[in-house]
């Protein structure tokens, strides 16, 4: 989908995110019932330069152009704070996404109309809460994704996962000069943009797995601004079944994020726990009471005796 750090405002907020409940959630609003659609359009690539250069070292470049390794690595936690604006759907709310080294996110959404749309991945348990669809535990392809994209420091390590990257071509990709990079995983495939000049990451083009099947979508990363030693992308627009998503990032704070926040809700757990077997439900049913004994019969009263005679003076 994109690179973990230099497109965390994709994965955190628009990206991911969107791609995976957001469509359900303008279907119960009557906006946008999906129908099978070409793919979101991408600027024309250019031919491509007699000499590509490497894609490990236009990563390395990326890498850089964020803040570099040592000051990404220094940290341990990051919350962001922003909003999803989706125009064509008159839908906006507010956004907020935590995430933990080394693979812990949480991301919760308020869509007016719908309510309060939740995923996270505790390292182990990928899962999803929304309104229409109720607590749901990803499985396959779609917990593969959100496991990637939980990598905390993925981006200062790309290579590792995805089976190959290499750079494929150069073109315009949001109006600015980029390497296009071809990444693969088994079935998965992206295609990631990197700009020319920077180095910063300026998008990705990929298929996303969801519940009403496999979606194409753009994400074009607009705005970069610095938070202390590292650089983020703040303003996102994300391109999907003909709608586009705006994702904004308004606060960025580092290390603050209370592990407790990304436990795993009540209504995940219930769905973890193994349903009971025949064999338990026999032995949890409450024994018989026994039958109280019937009651003896009350010995009968002693007759009283007859009063004495009184003799005769």
């Amino acid at each position: 989908m994109q690179t973990i750090l230099t497109l965390r405002s994709a994965r955190l907020a628009a990206g991911l995110f969107a791609n995976l409940f957001l469509s359900s959630a303008l279907m119960a609003q009557g906006t946008a019932q999906p129908a099978p659609a070409a793919s979101p359009t991408v600027p024309p690539v250019a031919a491509p330069s007699a000499a590509l250069p490497d894609a490990k070292d236009i990563l390395e470049k990326s890498i850089v152009a964020i803040g570099g390794k040592d000051n990404w690595t220094k940290l341990k936690s990051v919350e962001i704070k922003g909003s999803m604006d989706i125009p064509g759907a008159g839908i906006k709310g507010p956004m907020i996404a935590r995430s933990i080294a080394p693979n812990m996110m949480l991301t919760e959404m308020e869509l007016p109309g719908f309510g309060t749309v939740r995923t996270g991945f505790d390292g182990t348990t990928a899962w999803s809460i929304d309104p229409s669809g109720g607590p749901r535990l990803l499985e396959g392809t779609e917990k593969d994704m959100l496991a990637r994209e939980s990598s905390f420091f993925k981006d200062l390590e790309l290579i590792k996962y995805w089976d190959t990257i290499e750079t494929v071509g150069e073109g315009d990709f949001g109006g600015v000069a980029c390497w296009k990079l071809s990444a693969k995983k088994g079935e998965q495939s992206a295609v990631l943009w990197f700009e020319k000049d920077s180095g910063l990451a300026r998008g990705s083009e990929m298929t996303v797995a969801t519940q009403l099947g496999n979606i194409p979508v753009v994400n074009t990363i607009v705005e970069y601004r610095t938070f202390g030693d590292v650089k983020l992308g703040t303003r996102t627009e994300t391109s999907q079944m003909g709608q586009k998503m705006i994702s904004i990032i308004d606060s960025v704070t580092f290390d603050g994020v209370d592990p407790k926040a990304l436990e795993l809700p009540i209504e995940i757990k219930a769905l973890l726990e193994p349903e009971p077997s025949e064999e338990d439900e026999v032995e949890a049913a409450p024994a018989s009471t026994p039958a109280a004994p019937a009651s003896t019969p009350a010995a009968p009263a002693p007759t009283p005796a007859a009063p004495a005679s009184t003799p005769k003076s």
